[in-house]
């Protein structure tokens, strides 16, 4: 670094963090993503049922974003991640992908690690990717990501790390370098292979230029087998969680458990190898929990939120999530200030030392300077879903959010407060990996917050519900519109109070059609079953699939081969 660039980060360290007396260089950005985590399954939004110490502690430590919005389901949320954009724009909207589906972000998409790899920094992915792997230029290490370990497509089991689709049962799992694609397999519980690599890449990374890390974990996610929530240990779960007493749920809590084990890890991880000092660490959830009736549950809550995974209502979209940076100024707080999960590339391209008004035809905003307190949040609105199949449509602008053409997920599912969980052991979250880690961090003016000011921040970061229905009105493909305000748990339509609100808000929604892409869902193709590849789940296809913009056109591949009879059962008949 010559002096002029060290002299360009001091400054923009005034800007970006406050005043400080250590001058900062472009920070280490960590992004850890929870599986199907409900709103009610971590501690520091009010639950004592689920002890995640780890994760309280880096909250506590961090700037709480309690209006963090994501997509209704995994691929979408992942993909309006990673592009800034929101799905619509790609037709991957709806329905997650499937294993040996030819179906991605499509390769015209410029991917958050490209534009970091671009400004200087290594680029690394440890878990889920679900965003197509059917041809090698759809996989991670093609897409951005220097490395990549673990699976492709939306969920394994967490011990052996086969999925089955179609009564054909594989291993996806993988260890991918730019040059080299290659399946692997170890057998080692999912969450602890996630805790490990990390931990060795952190470990073994050149200090000296900057890194890009996101976690995406495997858990909560329940799986497609007989026991559908692994743990890593019964034994210990029966033991040390016995006060939950549905089963179902207490397994659940230890899937959590082990997720915040890993959290503690990293952070200690990265202040052994004083990381921590400039690290960026994003904390959330892909969408709200599925709880107890939809496929794959996980006994996870959302309470007291309404609506689940899929659904438009906040209980889907409405997540848990936190941001730290030691440096920034105003850290230890609550901002309800809304973020959009599109909101993210620009912000770390930002931060990056890049130029986000430079990308066009982009969703997110850079909201650096909300996340610091420097100012309010850049939006007002923000469209929520358009599902052109199913139906579900919303949007929020200001304090209201439309809901419309709902047909299902629209109770209020997971359970509230557990009566026989022991008291909140702020002890236990200051003795945790993560406390101690940041007990021991050697940064000018940092100090952690006292036993008053964290259960203060706790008290803010709960939402209660003065009105609590058990049969709340919006359903059967009504139009409602909420005071999501002063009623975060939907139960008051209002749309015949504010007739304006509700024709702004269904404009605004409408005015998105334009730009929609119909959902790109395909054929699960054979030749991309795992015994052609020894028992592994891998990219099978050379050409990348162009669906067609609706369902009565004719599909094409990029090579000008076309195919008749979209959606196909039987891609042979392509060839």
């Amino acid at each position: 670094m010559n002096i002029f660039q060290y002299y360009f980060y001091y400054l923009l360290s005034f800007f970006q963090f406050g005043k400080q007396q250590v001058p900062i260089v472009k920070p280490h950005i960590v992004v850890i993503i929870s599986d199907d985590m409900g709103w009610n399954d971590v501690g520091f939004h009010g639950s004592n049922e689920i002890p995640t110490p780890n994760i309280d502690a880096l909250a506590y430590n961090s700037v709480i974003l309690n209006r963090h919005y994501v997509m209704p389901t995994c691929t979408p949320s992942r993909a309006a991640f990673l592009t800034g954009r929101h799905p619509i724009r790609m037709g991957l909207q709806g329905i997650p992908m499937n294993v040996a589906e030819p179906r991605g972000v499509p390769l015209r998409e410029k991917l958050l690690p490209e534009y970091l790899q671009k400004l200087g920094y290594v680029t690394r992915l440890v878990g889920k990717w679900h965003l197509g792997y059917y041809t090698e230029q759809h996989t991670p290490t093609r897409r951005g990501f220097d490395s990549f370990a673990g699976y492709y497509g939306g969920v394994i089991r967490y011990f052996n790390h086969v999925v089955t689709k179609n009564k054909h049962t594989g291993i996806d799992f993988h260890k991918d370098n730019p040059h080299r694609i290659e399946p692997y397999q170890n057998g080692q519980y999912f969450t602890d292979f996630i805790s490990d690599e990390a931990e060795d890449i952190i470990r073994r990374h050149d200090k000296q230029r900057p890194l890009y890390l996101q976690l995406a974990h495997l858990a909560g996610h329940s799986t497609e087998g007989i026991e559908s929530l692994e743990v890593r240990n019964i034994t210990e779960v029966n033991q040390n969680l016995a006060y939950i007493g549905d089963i179902n749920r207490r397994k659940y809590a230890g899937v959590i458990a082990a997720l915040d084990d890993s959290v503690g890890r990293i952070v200690k991880a990265l202040k052994d190898t004083k990381m921590l000092e400039n690290t960026v660490i994003l904390f959330m959830s892909d969408n709200g929990s599925p709880t107890t009736i939809a496929p794959y549950t996980n006994h996870g809550s959302n309470y007291p939120f309404r609506g689940m995974k899929g659904s438009i209502f906040e209980g889907g979209i409405r997540v848990p999530s936190f941001v730290f940076h030691p440096l920034i100024k105003d850290r230890t707080r609550v901002s309800d200030e809304y973020i959009h999960i599109t909101d993210w590339l620009p912000t770390f391209v930002k931060l990056a030392g890049g130029d986000p008004s430079t990308i066009t035809d982009i969703d997110g905003m850079d909201q650096w300077t909300t996340i610091t307190g420097q100012q309010k949040s850049k939006r007002d609105s923000m469209l929520i879903n358009i599902d052109e199949v199913y139906g579900p449509e919303s949007a929020i602008m200001g304090r209201y959010k439309l809901v419309r053409d709902v047909h299902k997920y629209y109770d209020y599912y997971g359970q509230d407060y557990n009566m026989y969980s022991p008291s909140y052991d702020l002890r236990n979250i200051m003795l945790s990996m993560a406390g101690q880690a940041l007990k021991k961090l050697n940064v000018t003016d940092f100090t952690l917050p006292n036993e008053d000011r964290i259960l203060e921040l706790r008290k803010k970061a709960t939402v209660t519900c003065v009105h609590k229905v058990f049969y709340p009105k919006c359903i059967n493909k009504r139009t409602c519109l909420f005071d999501i305000i002063s009623d975060p748990c939907e139960t008051t339509d209002i749309a015949g109070e504010r007739p304006d609100i509700k024709v702004a808000l269904s404009k605004f929604v409408d005015s998105y059609r334009s730009v929609l892409i119909n959902q790109t869902n395909t054929y699960i193709d054979p030749a991309g079953y795992p015994e052609h590849f020894n028992g592994y789940w891998m990219p099978w296809m050379s050409h990348e699939y162009i669906p067609p913009r609706n369902r009565n056109k004719t599909a094409i591949w990029n090579d000008n081969v076309f195919c008749e009879g979209y959606p196909m059962d039987d891609p042979r008949n392509c060839l």
